[in-house]
């Protein structure tokens, strides 16, 4: 899915040559640690974070103290490869830019983490159903069949591969978990577990 439906649009930006004080100022209003740094003609310049200015001078200028950052996000790109790079960067955020090098957003662990729980549905009510599978083509489709004949709307799939098997997480929207047990011992599909979630 697209990283643009979760991205901050709202968010601290710099000039190389703003102070110290100008830069711990604008992450205060804006509550966080780090400020995005654009160059004179607004494009993406590079990242300055509170950690490397925490002990230097309020008028001394930021321009020493910008990185430009390993990773960085195009806007076309999707929230897992976003995920990946937080977890291979280790840093705390994503800059977001488009094809003229504009910073239009950033991403954060917690938006991908957002990101995820809608993926996974859930935010929304239903029962989710996990499945263990052999990890080869047509498996689930079976059980896709089933919920599809028996007029039950998917709201998600998301897999694991695991011992050579691959367990399924399914979540439908039905609020009767007895209802989707009795349907899946009719066809006897084995389960792992089914579960009805509230949604919030």
């Amino acid at each position: 899915m697209n990283v643009k439906k979760w991205i901050l649009t709202h968010f601290p930006t710099l000039k190389r040559e703003n102070t110290v004080g100008d830069a711990l100022r604008k992450m205060r209003e804006f509550s966080c640690d780090y400020s995005i740094v654009l160059d004179e003609n607004d494009k993406f310049e590079g990242v300055i974070y509170k950690s490397s200015i925490r002990d230097s001078q309020f008028d001394e200028k930021i321009e020493m103290y910008v990185t430009f950052p390993d990773f960085y996000v195009v806007e076309d790109s999707n929230v897992e490869e976003a995920a990946l790079m937080l977890i291979e960067n280790k840093d705390q955020i994503l800059p977001v830019v488009n094809n003229n090098a504009e910073v239009i957003g950033v991403l954060t662990v917690q938006e991908v983490l957002e990101a995820f729980t809608e993926l996974s549905a859930m935010d929304e009510r239903g029962t989710r159903i996990i499945l263990e599978l052999e990890d080869k083509p047509g498996e689930l489709k079976k059980m896709i069949d089933v919920l599809a004949n028996n007029k039950m709307n998917i709201l998600s799939i998301l897999t694991l591969k695991e011992n050579n098997k691959r367990q399924v997480s399914i979540k439908i929207q039905c609020d009767d978990p007895e209802t989707v047990a009795n349907l899946l011992e009719i066809y006897n599909i084995k389960y792992l577990s089914i579960i009805e979630e509230e949604g919030f």
